[in-house]
Protein backbone atom coordinates (compact mmCIF):
# COMPACT_ATOMS: atom_id res chain seq x y z
CA UNK A 1 0.00 0.00 0.00
CA UNK A 2 1.31 3.30 -0.76
CA UNK A 3 2.53 4.96 2.31
CA UNK A 4 0.50 8.35 1.68
CA UNK A 5 -2.69 6.16 1.61
CA UNK A 6 -1.87 3.77 4.65
CA UNK A 7 -1.24 7.09 7.00
CA UNK A 8 -4.68 8.58 5.39
CA UNK A 9 -6.36 5.06 6.70
CA UNK A 10 -4.91 4.95 10.21
CA UNK A 11 -6.30 8.68 10.58
CA UNK A 12 -9.48 7.44 9.80
CA UNK A 13 -9.37 4.58 11.81
CA UNK A 14 -8.53 6.95 14.63
CA UNK A 15 -11.20 9.42 14.40
CA UNK A 16 -13.78 6.36 14.53
CA UNK A 17 -12.03 4.99 17.78
CA UNK A 18 -12.10 8.24 19.45
CA UNK A 19 -15.84 8.57 18.96
CA UNK A 20 -16.32 5.64 20.12
CA UNK A 21 -14.33 5.62 23.02
CA UNK A 22 -16.25 8.73 23.40
CA UNK A 23 -19.69 7.27 23.77
CA UNK A 24 -18.32 5.10 26.70
CA UNK A 25 -20.73 4.77 29.85
CA UNK A 26 -21.02 3.08 33.22
CA UNK A 27 -23.84 1.15 31.52
CA UNK A 28 -22.03 -0.45 28.28
CA UNK A 29 -18.85 -1.22 29.86
CA UNK A 30 -18.05 -4.21 32.65
CA UNK A 31 -15.46 -5.10 34.62
CA UNK A 32 -12.76 -7.27 32.45
CA UNK A 33 -14.08 -6.05 29.10
CA UNK A 34 -11.10 -5.19 26.89
CA UNK A 35 -11.83 -1.35 25.22
CA UNK A 36 -9.70 0.46 22.56
CA UNK A 37 -8.11 3.76 24.05
CA UNK A 38 -5.07 6.14 22.49
CA UNK A 39 -2.64 4.86 19.84
CA UNK A 40 0.84 3.73 21.02
CA UNK A 41 4.25 1.95 18.38
CA UNK A 42 3.53 -1.64 19.15
CA UNK A 43 4.65 -3.51 16.00
CA UNK A 44 7.77 -1.74 16.02
CA UNK A 45 7.16 -1.04 12.41
CA UNK A 46 7.75 3.34 12.23
CA UNK A 47 6.95 2.94 8.85
CA UNK A 48 2.87 3.20 9.67
CA UNK A 49 0.80 4.38 12.16
CA UNK A 50 1.02 3.62 16.00
CA UNK A 51 -1.46 1.08 16.60
CA UNK A 52 -4.69 1.39 18.84
CA UNK A 53 -4.14 0.61 22.80
CA UNK A 54 -6.19 -1.89 24.33
CA UNK A 55 -6.98 -1.51 28.05
CA UNK A 56 -8.50 -3.70 30.44
CA UNK A 57 -11.48 -2.82 32.69
CA UNK A 58 -10.00 -3.13 36.42
CA UNK A 59 -12.98 -0.90 38.22
CA UNK A 60 -16.10 0.88 37.26
CA UNK A 61 -18.34 3.58 38.97
CA UNK A 62 -18.80 7.20 39.66
CA UNK A 63 -18.48 7.85 36.10
CA UNK A 64 -14.78 6.58 35.83
CA UNK A 65 -13.20 3.69 34.86
CA UNK A 66 -10.01 2.18 35.81
CA UNK A 67 -8.23 0.27 32.57
CA UNK A 68 -4.53 -1.61 32.63
CA UNK A 69 -2.58 -1.80 29.60
CA UNK A 70 -3.37 -5.76 28.13
CA UNK A 71 0.28 -5.93 26.85
CA UNK A 72 2.98 -4.57 28.10
CA UNK A 73 3.67 -1.28 26.35
CA UNK A 74 7.46 -0.50 26.81
CA UNK A 75 10.48 -1.01 28.37
CA UNK A 76 11.77 1.50 30.86
CA UNK A 77 13.24 1.20 33.96
CA UNK A 78 11.77 2.38 37.12
CA UNK A 79 14.55 4.95 38.04
CA UNK A 80 17.34 6.29 35.75
CA UNK A 81 20.28 4.95 38.26
CA UNK A 82 20.32 2.58 41.19
CA UNK A 83 19.84 4.69 44.52
CA UNK A 84 17.48 4.74 46.90
CA UNK A 85 13.93 6.07 45.64
CA UNK A 86 10.25 5.38 46.05
CA UNK A 87 7.62 6.03 43.19
CA UNK A 88 6.96 9.75 43.93
CA UNK A 89 10.62 10.71 42.58
CA UNK A 90 11.14 7.92 39.95
CA UNK A 91 11.76 8.67 36.53
CA UNK A 92 9.15 6.06 35.70
CA UNK A 93 6.70 8.19 36.93
CA UNK A 94 7.98 11.36 35.43
CA UNK A 95 8.09 9.19 32.29
CA UNK A 96 4.28 8.03 31.70
CA UNK A 97 3.19 11.74 32.79
CA UNK A 98 4.64 13.16 30.24
CA UNK A 99 6.27 11.39 26.92
CA UNK A 100 3.88 8.47 27.50
CA UNK A 101 1.03 10.62 28.06
CA UNK A 102 1.64 13.02 24.89
CA UNK A 103 2.54 10.40 22.72
CA UNK A 104 -0.36 7.92 23.81
CA UNK A 105 -3.28 10.42 23.54
CA UNK A 106 -4.06 13.54 21.36
CA UNK A 107 -5.44 16.44 23.53
CA UNK A 108 -8.63 15.54 23.40
CA UNK A 109 -8.17 12.25 24.19
CA UNK A 110 -5.75 13.66 27.49
CA UNK A 111 -8.91 16.03 28.55
CA UNK A 112 -10.80 12.71 28.66
CA UNK A 113 -8.35 11.38 31.39
CA UNK A 114 -9.01 11.82 35.56
CA UNK A 115 -6.06 12.58 37.92
CA UNK A 116 -6.17 9.86 40.23
CA UNK A 117 -5.07 10.11 43.96
CA UNK A 118 -2.71 7.36 43.99
CA UNK A 119 -1.29 5.76 47.19
CA UNK A 120 2.34 5.23 47.67
CA UNK A 121 1.81 1.28 47.87
CA UNK A 122 3.03 0.12 50.65
CA UNK A 123 4.78 -3.36 50.28
CA UNK A 124 3.37 -6.25 52.63
CA UNK A 125 6.20 -7.95 53.12
CA UNK A 126 8.64 -5.44 53.80
CA UNK A 127 8.58 -2.41 56.17
CA UNK A 128 10.16 -0.30 53.04
CA UNK A 129 10.06 3.19 53.01
CA UNK A 130 6.72 3.94 50.00
CA UNK A 131 7.51 7.85 49.93
CA UNK A 132 4.56 9.88 49.38
CA UNK A 133 0.77 9.82 47.70
CA UNK A 134 1.14 11.19 44.15
CA UNK A 135 -1.63 12.12 41.92
CA UNK A 136 -1.24 11.14 38.33
CA UNK A 137 -2.59 10.17 35.20
CA UNK A 138 -0.89 7.76 34.62
CA UNK A 139 0.78 5.46 37.01
CA UNK A 140 1.75 1.41 38.19
CA UNK A 141 -0.41 -0.83 40.01
CA UNK A 142 0.97 -1.86 43.68
CA UNK A 143 1.27 -4.83 45.02
CA UNK A 144 -2.07 -4.59 46.91
CA UNK A 145 -3.90 -3.64 43.50
CA UNK A 146 -1.80 -6.33 41.83
CA UNK A 147 -3.62 -8.97 43.68
CA UNK A 148 -6.75 -7.36 44.14
CA UNK A 149 -7.68 -6.72 40.45
CA UNK A 150 -6.23 -10.05 39.01
CA UNK A 151 -7.99 -13.25 39.88
CA UNK A 152 -5.03 -15.61 39.99
CA UNK A 153 -1.43 -15.76 39.04
CA UNK A 154 -2.01 -16.72 35.56
CA UNK A 155 -4.62 -13.48 35.28
CA UNK A 156 -1.72 -11.51 35.56
CA UNK A 157 0.62 -13.18 32.75
CA UNK A 158 1.23 -10.47 30.36
CA UNK A 159 2.51 -10.48 26.85
CA UNK A 160 5.28 -7.85 25.20
CA UNK A 161 4.49 -5.96 21.99
CA UNK A 162 6.61 -6.50 19.54
CA UNK A 163 8.31 -2.79 20.21
CA UNK A 164 8.66 -3.48 23.90
CA UNK A 165 10.77 -6.19 23.11
CA UNK A 166 12.67 -4.39 20.50
CA UNK A 167 13.47 -1.82 23.45
CA UNK A 168 15.17 -4.84 25.58
CA UNK A 169 12.04 -6.06 27.55
CA UNK A 170 12.61 -9.49 28.32
CA UNK A 171 9.89 -12.96 28.40
CA UNK A 172 10.41 -16.55 29.12
CA UNK A 173 9.48 -19.37 26.19
CA UNK A 174 5.71 -18.49 26.26
CA UNK A 175 5.94 -14.52 25.35
CA UNK A 176 5.49 -13.40 29.20
CA UNK A 177 6.95 -10.54 30.88
CA UNK A 178 8.61 -9.08 33.93
CA UNK A 179 6.34 -5.89 34.68
CA UNK A 180 7.06 -2.99 37.53
CA UNK A 181 4.66 -2.28 39.92
CA UNK A 182 5.07 1.25 41.97
CA UNK A 183 5.69 -0.77 45.39
CA UNK A 184 8.81 -0.48 46.65
CA UNK A 185 10.66 -4.07 47.14
CA UNK A 186 12.75 -5.65 50.00
CA UNK A 187 15.21 -2.26 50.01
CA UNK A 188 14.40 1.10 48.77
CA UNK A 189 16.85 0.88 46.05
CA UNK A 190 14.52 -2.18 44.80
CA UNK A 191 11.22 -2.03 43.05
CA UNK A 192 8.54 -4.82 42.97
CA UNK A 193 6.77 -6.17 39.86
CA UNK A 194 5.32 -9.40 38.63
CA UNK A 195 6.93 -12.42 37.26
CA UNK A 196 6.73 -14.10 34.46
CA UNK A 197 4.32 -16.95 35.20
CA UNK A 198 2.28 -13.91 37.06
CA UNK A 199 3.27 -14.24 40.37
CA UNK A 200 4.03 -10.79 42.41
CA UNK A 201 7.46 -10.56 43.76
CA UNK A 202 7.66 -8.04 46.55
CA UNK A 203 11.30 -8.85 46.82
CA UNK A 204 11.82 -7.03 43.90
CA UNK A 205 14.80 -5.92 41.26
CA UNK A 206 16.88 -3.13 41.67
CA UNK A 207 15.04 0.03 40.15
CA UNK A 208 17.29 0.71 37.22
CA UNK A 209 16.87 -2.90 36.04
CA UNK A 210 16.40 -2.39 32.30
CA UNK A 211 14.69 -5.55 31.50
CA UNK A 212 11.20 -4.90 32.75
CA UNK A 213 8.18 -4.05 30.85
CA UNK A 214 5.56 -1.11 31.41
CA UNK A 215 1.76 -1.59 32.03
CA UNK A 216 0.54 2.26 32.44
CA UNK A 217 -2.75 2.45 34.15
CA UNK A 218 -5.17 5.18 33.30
CA UNK A 219 -8.83 6.01 35.04
CA UNK A 220 -11.03 7.52 31.79
CA UNK A 221 -13.66 9.93 32.67
CA UNK A 222 -16.76 7.93 31.12
CA UNK A 223 -19.65 10.31 29.10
Amino acid sequence: MIPAVKRLLCCVLAVILLLSCSSLSEVNIQLGDIISFGHYEQDNDSSNCAEPIEWRVLANGNGLATLISVKALDCIPFHAKREPVTWDACTLRKWLNEDFLNAAFTEEERAQLAVANVPAGDNPEYPTDSGKDTQDRAYLLSIDEAEQFFTSNEDRVCDLTAYASARGAKTNDAGACWWWLRSPGDETHDAADVNFNGSVYCGGFGVNFRFNAVRPVIVLRLS
